[in-house]
């Protein structure tokens, strides 16, 4: 009768052990595997976010200096060519005021389209580029034909 007792407690202990090891409490790779995935989610919910704003934010500030940057040197240029090139003045250097209403107007021109087609249209924009370098073609052949 006491191996009948033991031989019964002895397999109750087996199922007891074995339904411990599906525990994710007891299990070490259970909890390994919960506690890896809380940690996932943690960082997906606040570090991941925070790199993507930092990045937006520095990615964001060097296009914007750049663009600046390209913005003030493309407004040079063209001030210096329509200088040297506007038949308006006696020489070099007497037209600096028109070269600067001549890229003046025609930044305006290309705003208005820009204002325009900010609806989802382009047309008017193209509109605009285009008496752009048509005004900019009749100004450069007067001055070469005059």
């Amino acid at each position: 009768m006491a191996t009948d007792e033991s031989a019964t407690h002895g397999s109750s202990t087996a199922t007891e052990e074995d339904g411990a090891t599906g525990s994710p409490w007891i299990d070490p790779a259970a909890l390994t595997d919960r506690v890896i995935d809380t940690v996932d989610r943690v960082k997906e919910k606040t570090t991941d976010n925070a790199v993507l704003a930092l990045r937006v934010l520095v990615f964001g500030l060097v296009i914007s200096v750049l663009a600046i940057a390209t913005l003030l040197m493309t407004v040079i240029m063209l001030v210096r060519l329509f200088d040297a090139y506007l038949p308006i003045g006696a020489g070099v250097g007497d037209a600096t005021w028109a070269a600067h209403g001549f890229t003046g107007i025609i930044f305006c021109v290309l705003g208005f389209g820009a204002w325009l087609s900010r609806r989802g249209s382009t047309k008017p924009l193209a509109i605009s580029a285009i008496v752009d370098l048509v005004f900019i073609v009749v100004v450069v052949c007067y001055g070469l034909f005059s």
